[in-house]
């Protein structure tokens, strides 16, 4: 008890502490000269954005900071968002650029307009706006990326509908980027967000191209699997009412029995909307693309053509056999070896020693060995 008592205050503080590290800041105090003056964190979106908190909450908002920095009478205010991957940051990133913004060369994407410049590294967005920007205002911002602490690896990676998107005649800034109903409503879409199938873990990624007839959207669906893929492709075909044309009901029964008979059908339809314009569609493995716009019929099925789908195939080559690897093998035979025989000491010891130790603590009462036990045995020979 008083051995208790003793300890009971190291326990007291020890449950005071945090369970473990809090998230790395996501500001410095100061980069190229800038002066932290202020700053104030929180976890909450809406606290940083009330009007897009739902969408930043599809994307996967962890955390985020508000900061002043100084330097020469000039001051610099940030915004910094974390969210859980790559992922988050490039959807965040894409729900606050306007078209026609010019590109930048500042962390792993950066669009800038009138002093105002954001930009996204790995799980981090960065919304800067000077009091007086210069024309060393993107360097200094460069420095700011090269100090933030983001991850690494599989989660700094951009997500994957995005990099079929094309880069001829893209229209930058036009891209965005959804993952859930509340994202998907941004995009200003063409179609309901539950034929889109976010319960299946769908993506969408679009983006806005100029042709010589006008501009179109482009938009691509990814499914975890093609029977997903197909499922949802059927379904927008069904949904994608025919119209009283006799040629286009006919395109429309067609491309219906093809996908239902041959599941690799990747042909290229131009079907009629419920709003009177044309979108062309086509399925290529686990995407379904769609484009819509005032353009050409030719130039749509071009544009839908350039997206198509490709399978990442590794080949596993085998492992060569180096002096290290033997070593380490060798080295995890003994080891095994020995554990083997450290297993069966202590067993030999229990079952040895079992029978001695109860004969110590119980003299009284007697304890033979299985084979110490008699047998009465009839000779039914004699």
């Amino acid at each position: 008890m008083q051995r208790f008592l003793q300890l009971f205050p190291l326990w007291l503080l020890l449950m005071a502490l945090p369970a473990g590290a809090g998230p790395p800041p996501l500001l410095p105090s100061s980069f190229s000269g800038w002066q932290r003056t202020e700053h104030h964190t929180g976890t909450t979106p809406a606290q940083v954005d009330a009007v897009n908190a739902a969408a930043l909450s599809e994307f996967g908002f962890t955390d985020y900071e508000l900061a002043t920095y100084e330097r020469s009478g000039r001051k610099l205010h940030i915004k910094a968002a974390r969210f859980t991957n790559a992922t988050g940051s490039y959807g965040a990133f894409t729900l606050f650029t306007q078209p026609d913004m010019i590109a930048e060369q500042i962390g792993d994407g950066a669009l800038v307009s009138n002093g105002h410049i954001l930009f996204y590294k790995a799980d981090v967005l960065v919304d800067a706006a000077f009091e007086k920007p210069t024309i060393m205002s993107a360097a200094e911002l460069r420095a700011l990326s090269d100090n933030l602490q983001t991850v690494s690896g599989g989660a700094a990676s951009l997500p994957e509908p995005v990099k079929y998107l094309p880069s001829q005649s893209y229209v930058p800034g036009s891209s965005h980027y959804a993952v859930g109903p509340a994202t998907f409503s941004r995009m200003d879409p063409i179609l309901p967000a539950d034929l889109v199938g976010f319960d299946k873990s769908a993506e969408v990624a679009s983006g806005d191209y100029r042709t010589g007839s006008g501009m179109a959207r482009l938009i691509i669906l990814s499914y975890p699997t093609p029977q997903i893929a197909m499922q949802h492709f059927r379904a927008l075909l069904d949904w994608l009412s025919p119209t009283k044309d006799p040629a286009t009901s006919q395109q429309h029964d067609n491309a219906r029995i093809e996908e239902a008979r041959k599941p690799s059908f990747q042909g290229t339809l131009t079907l009629p909307l419920n709003t009177g314009s044309e979108v062309t569609l086509r399925r290529s493995g686990p995407l379904v693309i769609l484009v819509s716009g005032s353009i050409s019929k030719s130039e749509a099925i071009s544009l839908v053509q350039s997206v198509n789908y490709d399978a990442d195939v590794r080949m596993l080559q085998p492992t060569p056999v180096t002096i290290s690897g033997l070593t380490k093998l060798i080295v995890g035979c003994f080891i095994l070896i020995a554990l083997l025989i450290a297993v069966f000491l202590v067993m030999g010891l229990f079952v040895g020693g079992a029978p001695f130790l109860l004969r110590r603590l119980f003299p009284n009462r007697e304890f033979k060995h299985a084979q110490d036990i008699e047998i009465i045995k009839l000779n039914l020979r004699d």
